[in-house]
């Protein structure tokens, strides 16, 4: 009886765990959405098609690699803007914080593609990640962080007979195999940080 009690009450908790996680990811969902729309946004008024200010950071990479040639990069930096209620002579009168990043980059003939979400406080909740070198044909992995702690992680591999990507795993924790590709965005969710940071305090405000 008392195993019972105790199987029932570690089944209940799993449960709250899963509707909790499941709960978070519709939240960064939300916040993904609200900065897709920004994008959106941005790129219909850079046509003329808008009226909307486009408001950003790029960032262009050019070099010449030994082995595989020209290496182009842009990292695009979209952000939070905010009055700054306690303004003071001589501060700023807006403040800022990083939201989205894209990331494009190619080696030799080989594409990638990477997203991060950042909070209003800015710690992360989303990275998106399509990258030529998983399992050898490319895939794309979707990472949830709560907390700017990892608690989901999905995994697609690309089917070269349906040119399409089919779902390989889903868990609370990255596979072993793929780890040192997680660990390569875990420097990258600091250095965007970093690097928008360091434009945002040599920019006008």
């Amino acid at each position: 009886m008392r195993k019972r009690m105790i199987l029932g009450m570690l089944l209940a908790l799993a449960g709250m765990l899963s509707v909790a996680a499941q709960d978070a990811v519709n939240v960064i969902r939300k916040h993904y959405a609200e900065a897709q729309q920004k994008v959106a946004e941005y790129d219909k008024a850079e046509k003329g098609e808008g009226d909307v200010f486009p408001q950003y950071y790029e960032v262009n990479i050019v070099q010449n690699l030994p082995g595989t040639g020209p290496h182009h990069k842009r990292v695009r930096m979209y952000y939070y803007e905010y009055d700054n209620e306690d303004w003071q002579p001589d501060e700023p009168m807006l403040t800022r914080s990083l939201q989205f990043v894209t990331v494009k980059y190619n080696y030799a003939a080989r594409e990638f593609y990477e997203e991060y979400l950042y909070d209003e406080k800015g710690q992360i909740e989303f990275v998106y990640y399509r990258d030529a070198d998983i399992d050898d044909v490319g895939g794309e992995c979707r990472l949830y962080y709560k907390n700017g702690k990892l608690f989901r992680v999905l995994v697609s591999i690309f089917n070269p007979e349906t040119e399409t990507y089919e779902q390989k795993y889903s868990g609370a924790t990255m596979p072993e195999k793929y780890e040192v590709l997680h660990e390569g965005r875990l420097y990258n969710i600091k250095k965007y940080k970093t690097l928008f940071d360091e434009l945002d305090i040599d920019t006008f405000h």
